[in-house]
């Protein structure tokens, strides 16, 4: 990603993958991220979560990750979750994106939040923000992208709502479902959710 229009380096912040933190190196601060945001202000519920679940996000995330940076062939992989990287194949074929990140962590350097898209590029000559998903559509999947394409924003000449905001939900049998989060009333929930959480 290019560097951010702001004053504020894109590379003052380190990410601590372990914890899941994006910790400021101008002061040391803890700064917010898109799922913590989501989680704090109730968009996010993970009591009916399971392990099983958990383990099958964590699975098909680094799986398709790796088959978009060209580390995986479709004919070698061995994987209880062969299905959902099948899907994610086809997918690409029939998005034919180029992607400029994939699961990158970047911090906002005006609004002062973290995340990791799962992907960002262009999708069909668009810029576009796309988030992998291994369950099942959920509200909360629109204001996780429109969040993203804000963070992002911060990098690009785009404003935040004109970048496309597509959520990939891919099935264990090789198919999946592909859907653009287009309402404009999804950044005032974002910007609100971001003021919350806000860091002084």
């Amino acid at each position: 990603m290019a560097r951010p229009k702001d004053r504020v380096l894109a590379d003052s912040f380190r990410f601590d993958a372990a914890v899941h933190e994006y910790i400021s190196l101008v002061d040391g601060q803890v700064l917010p991220h898109i799922t913590g945001m989501l989680e704090r202000t109730g968009w996010i519920d993970d009591t009916w979560m399971t392990e099983e679940s958990s383990e099958r996000g964590r699975c098909v995330h680094a799986l398709t990750a790796e088959y978009d940076l060209g580390g995986l062939e479709l004919e070698t992989c061995v994987s209880r979750y062969r299905g959902y990287l099948l899907a994610h194949a086809a997918a690409m074929r029939a998005l034919r994106p180029t992607w400029t990140a994939v699961e990158e962590p970047v911090v906002h350097p005006v609004l002062r939040f973290g995340g990791r898209p799962d992907r960002v590029g262009r999708v069909q000559q668009l810029q576009a923000v796309l988030e992998v998903k291994s369950g099942v559509e959920a509200p909360a999947h629109a204001i996780q992208t429109a969040l993203q394409a804000i963070l992002v924003s911060a990098y690009a000449p785009l404003p935040a709502w004109q970048w496309r905001r597509l959520a990939l939900y891919l099935k264990a049998n090789g198919k999946y479902k592909l859907i653009e989060h287009r309402d404009r009333r999804d950044f005032d929930i974002a910007h609100e959710i971001i003021r919350k959480c806000a860091v002084a």
